[in-house]
């Protein structure tokens, strides 16, 4: 009894060691940070990330900005303001030398999963979402965010 009550209580308390607490895993495929960017409205992104604004507001790969970060050395990277709704901007990249893959409705449900960053009692959001399989981020944040999205340990750890 008093074993198996021990090893719960580590299973338990290993999360908590293994990750900052601005990161959550959210499952074995995707980690999310929260707090790494310029805040947004986060009610601007409650809206966007609907379905019909979404769409609306979709501009894909024609909006490029780029981004650099010096801890691994990556310099004027590629990344993406797909789409935007007031204060509230959603941005894609992949990491230097993979392929980007815009997908409007996975980028949409990726961007929907960091409404759990936002801080209701002010209002505001900003978060980003690594997708550990092919190494690409989806962030949210205000319209400045494309360099402050990628640019720092959070995007270049992939959560490893």
């Amino acid at each position: 009894m008093y074993f198996t009550a021990a090893i719960f209580s580590l299973a338990l308390a290993i999360p908590a060691i293994a990750f900052p607490s601005n990161l959550t895993a959210r499952d074995d495929l995707t980690c999310v940070h929260c707090g790494t960017t310029s805040d947004a409205t986060l009610s601007d992104c409650q809206a966007l990330v609907q379905p019909d604004v979404w769409n609306g507001a979709w501009a894909g790969g024609s909006n490029k900005c780029h981004w650099s970060n010096a801890r691994p050395g990556w310099q004027n990277n590629e990344a993406f303001n797909v789409a935007c709704h007031g204060n509230c901007c959603a941005y894609y990249s992949a990491y230097p030398g993979r392929p980007s893959t815009l997908d409007s409705e996975i980028t949409r449900q990726r961007a929907a999963s960091l409404l759990g960053c936002g801080a209701t009692n002010v209002n505001k959001i900003n978060g980003l979402e690594i997708a550990k399989a092919d190494k690409s981020g989806v962030c949210l944040s205000n319209g400045d965010g494309c360099g402050d999205c990628f640019d720092d340990n959070d995007f270049a750890s992939s959560c490893a």
